[in-house]
């Protein structure tokens, strides 16, 4: 299955995959009173979120309407349940029905960036940087920031070792069709944050509607 791709996609699905590891491992030992009701909530709007997506134009690759939904899981629950939350989206998005079925590697490689980018969100947003009254907003800007950057940089790169082409040209290109998508989910969660689990997922849910309707 992974006998043709080049040894570099292979060194680096194995970097993301031992970092995955890792946000687990921290998970583990950072474990805490699950928030049951709240978690299983937010697997289930993980999961029907990540089957929205939209195709980014000249490339194999798509974006999936889970970015508020693991964000909300980043500001809402603890390390390990949000990473188990950005498991369930991963293996959601990477569902297919068709013949285009995802290879097991291409499984791999989605989870475990997903992982890592949800588990540096975390970090980031637990960070509590900047003054109180402004620390919740500066703290959901960089955890989007972050999970901007950890989800799209490997996903550019795997894209230029396993099919040619500069990845840094790729990552513009994915920045300019995908940033849009990112501000709009970080606005979504902080909206969504405003109000209780239940009444921010269907507030989430309904702006969602609207978005992808239009």
């Amino acid at each position: 299955m992974t006998n043709n791709l080049p040894i570099k996609a292979k060194v680096m699905i194995g970097m993301v995959a031992v970092a995955s590891l890792c946000a687990l491992s921290l998970g583990v030992v950072r474990w805490q009173t699950q928030a049951w009701p709240q978690l299983l909530l937010l697997m289930a709007a993980a999961a029907l979120s990540s089957r929205l997506k939209v195709k980014l134009p000249g490339m194999t690759s798509s974006m999936s309407g889970n970015l508020p939904v693991i964000l909300l899981g980043v500001t809402q629950l603890g390390l390990f349940s949000s990473l188990l939350v950005a498991v369930t989206a991963a293996i959601a998005q990477s569902y297919t029905s068709g013949g285009n079925k995802t290879k097991p590697i291409q499984f791999l490689f989605n989870a475990c960036t997903l992982l890592n980018a949800s588990g540096l969100a975390y970090l980031a947003y637990h960070s509590q940087i900047g003054p109180r009254a402004s620390a919740h907003t500066m703290s959901l800007v960089l955890a989007a920031a972050t999970y901007f950057v950890a989800n799209t940089a490997p996903v550019a790169s795997i894209i230029g070792l396993t099919e040619g082409g500069n990845p840094f040209a790729l990552w513009h290109k994915v920045f300019l069709w995908s940033f849009p998508n990112y501000v709009i989910g970080a606005g979504l969660t902080a909206i969504a944050t405003a109000f209780s689990t239940i009444s921010g997922l269907a507030t989430l849910a309904a702006l969602m509607a609207v978005l992808f309707a239009v």
